[in-house]
């Protein structure tokens, strides 16, 4: 405590410039900059408003800097675009008119206002932003930039693919690091894939190397069956609790007994369960961590799909895409149609956006009320190159692909939609609204399945596939 008052009303001894961009167009047409203007350069404690095309430009840097150095004003408001595009920029000019940088408050009327509203309700938004800005200006003091000693060791939580290629880069730089996994294993998600798109490299090859590269490093410490249960300190200087305890999930203990069962390799990465780097603890301990960075490679959890969405939990003929994956590893060679769980599937249908760009008021949401509503961005690379496997290596097996939207990112990764197409992959486009219906056929028909959908390549034409497989495609969810 110091014995300065902290006030919460505006001083009047401060002198506040308000400088609003158009943007060329992108705030002014949605919002009326001049009314704006009018409205905020009669509030308290503000000097000057004023307006320019492109207030990022040259012409609209030197009026505010004219204001500073005339003494017009001593602190400035700019309502422009988002502040992490000219933040920066709008601080140098404030220096180089001889200021401190730190008398400067923004407000975004472009992405928070004109982007997203119009007519008189941007307007409005935008002259309750700009108040606030100058409101809170007034309140600014100058600042120093001060520098303090940080703690030269690094924390990296997660040990999926993106957590050991950061403690690897790391650690190659000379920091020591310490990487946290909650499981007892090492891999991520890439552990429970075969092959990786579009290389086709074994999963399993990747995540020798990568952990190999870990283990052998001296300055990375592995903390597996690990979570972070305290934290404190502040930038450059954390101090860290981390409880190491045995694992508790069902999953998890059925997968160590299997590999001590069967005396299973963990030298190298198990497939679909990761590389196993230690024993469990057989008790809880708490470890306490110094660490000046925390790099957070959580990764995701596949979505799983409720109970009767497209048939899922209803029928053993729908799965999702990575227990297909998972089935496929041990497909035997040389085989005309692809067989799972020893049926031969003859006609296969791949739905996408299980779980992802779900729709307010077309999708039901869960049961805290959630939705996800975007893309996932990996599911549709997935899918098509598993269905380019299954048409490479067993090609009796038809694939019917049933999409809203081809989105593979990545590069190379057009390749594979193109190679899908080329290989006899039969595709059909369906709404958000209007998706695919999964149906059995319990008593008639040599399928089991049969699925509906409008398409919209065939200009609304409904489509029934019969199917001996119905496979889900996926999104990612946050892991829990």
């Amino acid at each position: 405590m110091t014995d300065e008052k902290r006030s919460s009303t505006p001083d009047a001894n401060k002198k506040v410039g308000i400088y609003l961009c158009y943007c060329g167009g992108n705030i002014s047409d949605h919002v009326d900059v001049e009314a704006v203007r009018e409205r905020v350069a009669s509030l308290p404690g503000v000097a000057v408003a004023r307006t320019n095309m492109f207030m990022c430009s040259d012409p609209g840097q030197e009026l505010i800097m004219e204001d500073l150095k005339s003494g017009t004003v001593d602190r400035v408001v700019v309502a422009s675009c988002a502040p992490s595009l000219h933040e920066a920029t709008f601080r140098s000019a404030i220096e180089r008119a001889g200021e401190n940088p730190f008398i400067y408050e923004h407000a975004n009327i472009r992405e928070q206002v004109s982007w997203v509203h119009h007519g008189d309700l941007a307007t409005e938004k935008a002259t309750r932003l700009v108040a606030a800005a100058a409101a809170k200006a007034q309140q600014l003091k100058p600042l120093q930039p001060i520098q303090v000693n940080a703690t030269q060791h690094a924390t990296v939580i997660g040990g999926g693919v993106a957590g050991l290629r950061t403690a690897i880069d790391i650690a190659q730089r000379g920091f020591p690091v310490s990487l946290i996994e909650r499981s007892p294993f090492l891999g991520g998600q890439v552990s429970r894939l075969d092959r990786i798109a579009p290389t086709q490299e074994k999963a399993t090859d990747l995540l020798d190397a990568l952990v190999g590269q870990v283990l052998a490093h001296p300055s990375i410490t592995v903390l597996t069956c690990a979570q972070v249960d305290g934290f404190g300190g502040y930038i450059g200087n954390f101090r860290l609790s981390v409880r190491q305890t045995p694992p508790t999930d069902a999953e998890t203990i059925e997968r160590l007994k299997r590999i001590d069962d069967e005396k299973i390799d963990t030298t190298r990465t198990i497939p679909f369960i990761g590389m196993l780097p230690a024993s469990p603890p057989a008790k809880p301990s708490t470890i306490s961590l110094e660490t000046g960075m925390i790099v957070l490679a959580t990764g995701f959890t596949p979505y799983t799909p409720r109970h009767g969405e497209y048939g899922f939990g209803e029928s053993p003929h729908v799965i999702t895409l990575p227990q297909l994956i998972e089935k496929m590893a041990d497909q035997p060679a040389g085989r005309n149609c692809l067989e799972i769980d020893g049926r031969r599937i003859r006609s296969m249908v791949m739905i996408h956006c299980v779980g992802s760009r779900q729709i307010p008021g077309i999708h039901p949401e869960d049961e805290s009320g959630h939705l996800n509503e975007y893309c996932s961005r990996t599911c549709c690379t997935a899918t098509l190159a598993t269905a380019n496997r299954i048409r490479e290596t067993c090609p009796g097996t038809q694939v019917f692909d049933m999409y809203r939207d081809i989105r593979t990112y990545g590069r190379g990764q057009e390749a594979v939609y193109e190679a899908a197409a080329r290989s006899g992959v039969v595709f059909a486009r369906f709404e958000a609204d209007d998706a695919p219906a999964v149906n059995r056929n319990d008593a008639t028909g040599d399928y089991p399945l049969t699925v509906s959908v409008t398409d919209g390549l065939t200009f609304g034409e409904t489509i029934g596939v019969p199917a001996d497989l119905v496979v889900l495609a996926t999104g990612m969810e946050p892991p829990v």
